[in-house]
């Protein structure tokens, strides 16, 4: 993932337009809280009329408490405004950010933890929010600080005059504080994320931490991070405890001016005693103003943090899916074959594949085999499209792939792993997971009848509704395997990627799969790994693949005899199937 780039605002700006906010209710907000600030600079001056001797006027009461009402019910409509705006908000963007995840490449997840990215989802776009909405409130503050301030000059000047220096120092500390707040609020925003990342991580690993006895050693890694958490929050802590002394200091050095200052222009008979209650209560609406900078200064700096690293995730260059020609276009004019031609990858500054060159005959079957971190899986990955070779072509008959449409393209393809993955939901959700049309019911059974998984399936109490659970977690790997058989017969593709598909398993589900995978392969192009070699010695054709070279292509009676590689593999293979016998017997 790119770095966060540290400049200016267009990242913020671009990311709240290109996100569709709901500017309307923004608006009807900002206004109710003007027309609110409107009634509120009215108020004191009614008080003070009040103070003057005019209590007994019941027009006047009247007129203080109905504008009170309407000033409440106003504030009242203004946050509700304001309620409806955040989760719309970040829904906004939330939207914004997963569609673009969805269209980047696979090399961009690569250069950074998917646990982390997940915090730009979830926590990110708040920042966003807050920061519109405080500067909403900074336009009322901003409106209802000059407004103060001019009723006041009205009253008396000299007074006004002698609190316009408490300002610059009202704006000092709020913005010294405001400072403080965000840089140990940054501090505790990472260490939430490493934290939440490191739970996401672990949680799901459980059985894997019981088995090897690592229950001890994880909890003190936990620990660790959770007192960086704790450290984090205390700093932060701590500035609001010393923020707060600062902020009650501008409160007390304004209340003395007034008092002090107030009272002896009151004894000159320069302003009344009901001016200055008036002034107090004008003051008080002042400060409460000119904290709003401070809150926004923290709130704008979080907000630029947050849309710096959305930014370079809606930045990335995604995946282009149309293309110049169709599948089945470029297939009717095609053989079926695909060839690599001079194909070199790397990931970042690591080596891969160096000068691939063979062809995948259509309909027939091509083992890879070779030593483990080769090179073999990266070649599906480059079948897949899922990254592009940094040289060299990737051809179906005499036409480049990068031409033909991307979905179509993967639609042809279908891959199953020694971990086939699987989605929480139901076992039939899982079948006809990535199938575009409306699948039958007797379509999913005989799919699942062809991949061996019917009997297993009908032995659960909710058949083809039962829930696999997180990744699949409560079936075992073999019935795992099973469904993802059972999706491939559903794709019907014309590509078969089999990788590892039926190692770590047991003897019995190996043999079940083994069958729906001889069902499955029949009339398929398929390019298999294994290190099964009575899988690999089947096959019409074999690629030798050493430290990311070709090291031989042929069949299994010819390489056994002229490639040393694979020999060494085919006799390590032999030795191993003999101690297991041995063993056995």
């Amino acid at each position: 993932m790119p770095e966060a780039r540290k400049h200016g605002w267009k990242e913020f700006f671009q990311l709240i337009f290109k996100s569709k906010l709901p500017w309307g209710y923004y608006i009807l907000g900002l206004i109710a809280m003007i027309v609110s600030t409107t009634i509120a600079l009215g108020l004191p001056l009614v008080a003070q009329q009040i103070m003057e001797g005019q209590i007994f006027d019941n027009k006047l009461i009247m007129s203080y408490v109905g504008w009170s009402i309407v000033s409440a019910i106003i504030v009242s409509t203004s946050a509700f405004f304001f309620a409806i705006t955040a989760p719309k908000t970040l829904r906004s963007i939330q939207k914004t950010i997963w569609t673009k995840f969805i269209k980047i490449p696979m090399s961009v997840f690569i250069k950074q933890p998917s646990l982390q990215l997940i915090t730009r989802v979830t926590s990110d776009g708040k920042f966003i929010d807050g920061v519109i909405s405080q500067f909403k409130t900074v336009i009322n503050s901003t409106y209802g600080f000059i407004g103060s301030l001019l009723i006041m000059y009205g009253m008396n000047a000299k007074l006004t005059l002698a609190l316009l220096p408490v300002i610059p120092y009202m704006l000092i500390v709020s913005a010294v504080v405001g400072h403080f707040t965000q840089k140990t609020q940054n501090g505790v925003q990472t260490k939430y994320s490493g934290l939440n990342a490191y739970f996401a991580e672990r949680l799901p690993k459980i059985r894997l931490i019981k088995a090897f006895g690592k229950e001890k050693k994880e909890s003190e890694l936990g620990d660790q991070m959770i007192q960086q958490q704790y450290t984090a929050d205390r700093k932060r802590a701590f500035v609001d405890l010393y923020a707060e002394p600062l902020m009650q200091s501008v409160h007390a050095i304004i209340l003395g001016i007034i008092l002090i200052y107030g009272g002896i222009l009151a004894n000159k008979g320069e302003i009344k005693v009901s001016e200055v209650v008036a002034f107090y209560m004008y003051i008080g609406f002042t400060y409460s103003n000119v904290l709003q900078y401070g809150l926004f200064w923290q709130g704008i700096k979080a907000a630029k943090g947050a849309s710096e690293r959305i930014s370079a995730i809606l930045d990335s260059k995604s995946e282009l899916v149309k293309r110049e020609e169709s599948f089945v276009s470029a297939l009717n004019q095609s053989n079926g074959d695909i060839k690599l031609q001079n194909v070199t990858f790397s990931y970042e500054d690591k080596n891969v594949l160096k000068n691939i060159d063979f062809t995948i005959p259509n309909g027939k079957l091509t083992a890879i085999v070779g030593p483990s971190g080769g090179g073999k899986t990266t070649i599906f990955n480059l079948l897949e499209r899922f990254y592009e070779p940094n040289v060299g072509h990737i051809l179906l008959g005499d036409r480049s792939i990068e031409k033909i449409h991307l979905n179509e393209w993967r639609a042809s393809f279908s891959y199953v792993s020694q971990s086939s993955q699987l989605l929480s939901g139901t076992i039939r959700e899982n079948i006809t997971y990535g199938v575009d049309y409306d699948v039958t019911d007797e379509e999913v059974r005989y799919a699942a009848e062809m991949a061996d998984a019917l009997d297993f399936i009908e032995e659960f109490p909710d058949g083809f509704n039962t829930e696999v659970g997180e990744f699949g977690s409560k079936l075992s790997g073999g019935q795992r395997q099973r469904i993802a058989i059972a999706r491939a017969f559903i794709k019907n593709p014309q590509y078969l990627l089999l990788d590892e598909a039926t190692s770590n398993i047991d003897a019995r589900s190996e043999h079940a799969i083994k069958e729906a995978l001889k069902k499955l392969m029949k009339g398929r192009t398929t390019i298999v790994i294994a290190h099964d070699i009575n899988t690999v010695k089947e096959a019409d054709q074999i690629v030798v693949i050493d430290a990311g070279k070709v090291s031989g292509i042929g069949q299994h009676s010819e390489l056994y005899k002229k490639n040393s590689l694979y020999r060494n593999l085919v006799e390590i293979q032999f030795e191993k199937n003999q101690k297991l016998v041995s063993a056995l017997s």
